[in-house]
């Protein structure tokens, strides 16, 4: 893919060849071979930076520690790939399988894939929009759903980021598709977290 996106140092998301970027209202907006998109929340021209990060003395630290665990729930025809320190919490999973998605034992939680039929789990799993979750058939695991590159702005929520290469130490599940924070508050930065509902984030005027 040739679509690249790099965090800068405490500043924005350099973006380069991505081909679409639709806003809020999935309408196609202006994007440039090489753009800038807030991350810190504080940009009046959301998405794209104005150079607000300086004065609100954004910082890009990387505060949860990245759990490299990876859980396997491995059903009859279909094993669910849990990393949970990617979750963005947007709620597809439990709004979608509620009964495979999730209990929790010991501490974490765990997906029960035989619960759901398995169009079910899999459709569900398809709509996770951070990777957190992805799974596997016939012990081959599938994660690209996309065939273009593209770029989302969610509403007072995060970047829907499709088939981009993310560049930087922190590394996505799958570079088929990820979400970024742009409220600033994330404490899995450069990955939103959910942070954005918790804040109240909201995107005042732009794009």
């Amino acid at each position: 893919m040739d679509a690249e996106i790099t965090p800068t140092p405490n500043g924005p998301l350099h973006a380069q060849r991505i081909k679409t970027l639709k806003n809020d209202r999935g309408e196609s907006i202006d994007t440039d071979e090489s753009i800038f998109l807030c991350r810190c929340g504080a940009s009046k021209n959301k998405p794209y930076c104005d150079g607000a990060h300086n004065a609100a003395g954004f910082s890009d630290q990387r505060l949860r520690a990245k759990d490299s665990s990876v859980s396997e729930f491995v059903g009859k025809e279909v094993t669910v790939v849990d990393d949970f320190s990617l979750c963005a919490h947007a709620g597809e999973c439990v709004d979608g399988a509620p009964e495979t998605f999730f209990t929790k034992e010991a501490g974490r939680r765990v997906s029960h894939p035989d619960a759901s039929p398995t169009a079910q789990v899999i459709a569900t799993i398809r709509r996770c929009p951070s990777g957190s979750l992805l799974y596997k058939l016939r012990e081959k695991l599938v994660h690209d759903y996309f065939t273009d590159t593209e770029v989302r702005v969610e509403k007072h929520g995060p970047l829907h980021v499709h088939r981009a290469k993310l560049n930087g130490e922190a590394r996505p599940a799958t570079e088929d598709h990820y979400t970024l924070c742009r409220c600033g508050a994330s404490l899995n930065k450069p990955f939103c977290d959910g942070m954005h509902a918790k804040i109240k984030f909201r995107d005042g005027s732009g794009a």
